[in-house]
């Protein structure tokens, strides 16, 4: 009988597919024997650059910070931006803690039977997952919230430590299911949208770091614009997300999570806005950023893939709690040298130098060739992949000379 593909090994499973050897045989190395545990129907493992947020002041505290992304001028905006925030970014959280759904669609009504059973329902939590219990975490509380007239969730807040928590959450909710049986319960989940798990950053700024007054007016209309435009904030906060998510990603954490929950809350009000908000105060640029942010430090993917802990530590010894605030002033940053770059004079000065690079490697420039195509290229008044090409081809004539 002939194997099911999920059932075949990563190489056999290249043997399947349409591929050249030269293709086969480059997936084939890249094959991690940990990452084959990790998903299903696994071939190889798909590499994003790492680089480094360097020295940003957080509560007073200097960290290292690991950025997985493929977009060239990221890491280099986060920098920048981190230098214009000289100052400590501050940080502000309350207890953290995951939500749990149940569902029911049929106008139940839990209060009497929520407020009898209470202590059960606290019990069932502590025997699905004693583990979080031991380390000073599980059920804190649960609440009806009416969604619509017919439906209803009841929403179960439970403090996962320094995991991200979903595993906890989902074992806890479903135990709880057989407590509710009679009332019929659509099904239970955790939600990502982590509003019990709010974090907010701010930090003052000097005028001279972002090159004058008039210039932080210009960054203070700029994100004032984000707040009634929905066509800016979109943009305004994928920029944000350029530095959160990389650091997300590089910690092993669900960049996925992280940017829904964020963009559910950019629209809390009614319409979707920017996240963060800037502000001239005490002669200073003050800027904010609040985002419901769900993170762990431990669990899950993270204790599984040694790429995440070696990123961790980059870190340094932190908790969920501190990784919220380091990932969120890594965003404050990256919003920072974004707005900054606009009300200077255009975006594109800054990413040319960046973008130049991938051009230089598109075309076939060797490593050692790249400064030099670059070099050439930022001189020009146009760019392309053609010209790109004939500067490549012209430094290697002149080297052959």
């Amino acid at each position: 009988m002939s194997k099911k593909f999920y059932e075949l090994t990563p190489d056999d499973r290249l043997l399947e597919l349409s591929l050249n050897e030269q293709t086969r045989q480059a997936l084939s190395n890249r094959q991690s024997a940990v990452n084959a545990q990790l998903v299903e129907n696994y071939i190889s493992d798909f590499r994003v650059p790492i680089g480094v947020v360097h020295d940003i002041l957080v509560d007073g505290k200097r960290y290292s910070v690991p950025m997985a992304v493929e977009e060239p001028s990221v890491i280099a905006a986060a920098n920048n931006g981190v230098k214009m925030l000289s100052d400590s970014v501050r940080v502000k959280m309350s207890r953290m803690a995951m939500i749990g759904q149940m569902m029911f669609s049929n106008a139940v009504d839990l209060s009497s039977f929520i407020l009898t059973h209470r202590n059960e329902i606290f019990e069932i939590a502590k025997r699905a997952k004693p583990s979080i219990y031991q380390r000073g975490g599980g059920l804190l509380d649960f609440k009806i919230r009416k969604v619509s007239e017919n439906e209803t969730s009841l929403d179960f807040i439970i403090d996962t430590k320094d995991a991200m928590g979903a595993n906890i959450v989902n074992t806890i909710m479903e135990a709880e299911l057989v407590l509710f049986e009679q009332f019929k319960p659509l099904g239970v989940i955790l939600s990502n949208y982590a509003t019990n798990q709010l974090v907010t950053v701010s930090a003052a700024v000097e005028f001279k770091q972002v090159g004058g007054f008039e210039v932080a007016k210009k960054i203070v209309s700029l994100n004032h614009f984000s707040k009634n435009d929905p066509y800016r904030a979109v943009t305004e906060n994928k920029g944000i997300f350029n530095g959160i998510s990389a650091v997300v990603l590089a910690t092993g954490n669900d960049w996925r999570a992280v940017e829904a929950s964020g963009h559910a809350y950019a629209s809390r009000n009614g319409q979707y806005q920017g996240l963060a908000t800037w502000t001239i105060v005490d002669n200073k640029l003050h800027g904010e950023l609040t985002l419901p942010i769900s993170v762990g430090t431990v669990g899950g993917a993270i204790s599984a893939m040694p790429d995440a802990k070696q990123a961790l530590s980059i870190i340094g010894n932190v908790g969920a709690d501190d990784l919220r605030g380091i990932i969120l002033s890594v965003g404050l940053a990256q919003n920072l040298a974004a707005l900054k770059a606009i009300a200077s004079g255009g975006i594109q000065r800054g990413h040319m130098r960046m973008q130049y690079r991938a051009l230089a490697m598109q075309v076939g420039a060797h490593s050692d060739e790249v400064i030099q195509v670059v070099s050439h290229l930022i001189k020009l008044k146009q760019v392309d992949a053609s010209i790109a090409e004939k500067v490549l081809m012209e430094i290697r004539n002149e080297s052959k000379n």
